[in-house]
């Protein structure tokens, strides 16, 4: 039987998730050409095809194995080349073991998921070539908490922390070695409202259904709604995520 998940997939790529849909616009920092990108903590692969698209060969980790199957299963289904794009299951603290030197570390909305996150940015200066860059993404200390999150003690899945400023950003990976070159920001009013919704809907009404309903409700949902996002841009709010592109300028010992 024909397997409509990623037919389906590609035509909402990347995804139900706004959050996900706005960060892409992160997308156009990343460096093009053939180079070797590491993708830690990949998700559902969407920065990875990205930055395969212009050209790199790409790397993506992640510690959960049902997502990472189903993004392979997308991959092939797009005929991307596995030699050019690979997923992995891997841990950020064990990267040191793939014996691999990387020009280009994208990590998106991971950081706040580690408890040593000032180790996990030395061991991305330890793994990357000088003049390589590091892209981080990570939620804003100054917001609100948004529907259904939770804030956690221990590496369960949840946030260990509210977020970062880009001081404290620029502080972290400035003593690794990186000088921060590019600041944005995304997810806005709009954006977070229906993020808001579509965790109160998740949460509450749509439980009890199964997830390929849910899934259908929510691309109702995202089809009508979604238009709205574009006009966070003429509404003055604190984000939801900040970005940094940074360069490595130094030799660690």
């Amino acid at each position: 039987m024909y397997n409509l998940f990623p037919f389906i997939k590609r035509i909402l790529f990347p995804g139900l998730d706004i959050g996900t849909r706005k960060r892409m616009k992160f997308a156009k920092y990343f460096k093009g050409g053939d180079i070797l990108t590491l993708d830690a903590g990949c998700g559902n692969g969407a920065f990875s095809f990205a930055a395969c698209k212009i050209g790199n060969g790409v790397i993506g980790i992640d510690s959960d194995s049902h997502k990472l199957n189903r993004t392979l299963e997308f991959r092939d289904y797009l005929k991307i080349d596995p030699k050019r794009c690979d997923f992995k299951i891997h841990n950020i603290y064990n990267l040191l073991k793939l014996n691999q030197k990387f020009d280009q570390i994208i990590c998106f909305e991971t950081l706040e998921h580690i408890k040593d996150d000032e180790q996990a940015i030395k061991i991305f200066s330890e793994i990357m070539n000088e003049g390589g860059t590091l892209h981080l993404c990570v939620p804003y200390l100054n917001r609100k908490l948004y529907y259904g999150e939770i804030i956690s003690e221990t590496e369960n899945g949840n946030h260990l922390r509210l977020g970062y400023t880009f001081e404290q950003l620029e502080e972290m990976i400035g003593k690794q070695g990186f000088k921060v070159l590019q600041k944005d920001t995304a997810v806005g009013f709009f954006a977070q409202k229906l993020i808001n919704l579509l965790n109160w809907l998740q949460l509450n009404l749509f439980k009890k259904f199964s997830n390929r309903i849910r899934d259908g409700f929510n691309s109702v949902i995202l089809i009508f709604l979604y238009p709205l996002t574009f006009l966070d841009k003429f509404i003055f709010t604190k984000p939801l995520n900040i970005y940094v592109a940074a360069q490595k300028i130094l030799r660690r010992t």
